[in-house]
């Protein structure tokens, strides 16, 4: 495991006062990093977070989390994200949706691949969870906080995960949700009508930021690049050679661009934090092996086992 702690000198606060966050990155099947790391701290008990924040693939394995289901998140993505009916990227050639994300959520509410949403909300308590996502009205990205019913947690998951090159429609949410911007941090409730959300991270795709601006001062950061802080993350590199290939609308390459500037606001506020915060980022020793989509059960279980390494390293220093 690499650890990069950013922590400039710290006030006198008592540590009883320290609140704590935890913020998942995205990043498709290389998610399944954090799905190892968020194990092995399942094994050991430990959750001691105030705040948790996921961003597309980082709020599913979130949401396993909380459900206390021990592997689930493992088994979500080495099995649904690598079926052929999700992922097919010829279908995206000729008008249709490269991934069925409809398909793919609805598995979360059923049979062997349900959710215990019951059991997360349990576990989450008073604890406040957002899920990012991206609205396609004014692409600002919004905090949005399930209200326990499975099939509106299930909607946010999917809203969180809809890149709009690879599922075009984008989901509809109703407006009154407890959400707010990543500028204005302002409620969105007087919406006539429902806003289509996209994917959390085109607009929040590393909410350190945010977790700040809630109160937190002790700030853990699982990522699914290598430690070169500095690069964009994985899926945009692919994504945009899957975008040029096709010939794809310009308003994508407006997204990435956006993207890309929202990741730099990040990463200069890690470099960077304010008196008295800590924040740790998790990376995997080696490089990761797995891709957004298409990578083989062999680079799955890889960066799998590479999250267990990582997630009780982390263990030991705490």
């Amino acid at each position: 495991m690499k650890v990069l702690t950013s922590t400039p000198p710290v006030n006198n606060c008592a540590e009883s006062n320290t609140k704590i966050a935890l913020i998942a990155e995205g990043g498709g099947q290389r998610g399944i990093f954090t799905a190892g790391v968020l194990d092995a701290w399942l094994e050991d008990n430990f959750d001691p977070f105030d705040i948790f924040i996921g961003t597309s693939a980082g709020s599913q394995n979130i949401t396993s989390f909380l459900s206390r289901q021990k592997g689930y998140a493992k088994y979500f993505i080495s099995e649904l994200s690598s079926s052929k009916r999700f992922y097919q990227l010829g279908r995206g050639l000729v008008g249709g949706n490269v991934v069925d994300l409809d398909w793919y959520f609805d598995k979360t509410i059923q049979g062997v691949f349900a959710i215990d949403f019951a059991a997360a909300t349990k576990s989450l308590g008073q604890r406040e969870l957002l899920i990012t996502a991206t609205n396609s009205r004014d692409r600002q990205g919004y905090f949005l906080s399930p209200n326990g019913e499975k099939n509106q947690w299930r909607r946010l998951l999917q809203a969180s995960s809809a890149l709009p090159f690879l599922y075009k429609q984008g989901v509809k949410i109703a407006p009154k949700l407890s959400v707010s911007s990543t500028d204005q941090a302002q409620a969105v409730t007087d919406d006539p009508k429902d806003d289509i959300y996209l994917d959390g991270g085109l607009a929040a795709p590393l909410p350190v930021r945010e977790s700040y601006r809630r109160g937190a001062t002790k700030i853990v950061v699982i990522r699914t690049v290598n430690n070169e802080l500095h690069t964009q993350a994985a899926w945009v590199h692919k994504l945009k050679s899957w975008i040029y290939v096709s010939g794809y609308c310009p308003k994508m390459i407006d997204y990435l661009v956006q993207h890309e500037q929202a990741y730099q606001k990040e990463l200069a506020f890690i470099a960077n934090p304010p008196e008295g915060v800590e924040i740790i980022q998790i990376f995997a020793e080696d490089n990761l092996q797995s891709k957004i989509l298409g990578s083989t059960d062999i680079d799955l279980q890889h960066d799998y086992r590479a999250g267990i390494i990582a997630g009780n390293a982390f263990l030991k220093t705490q």
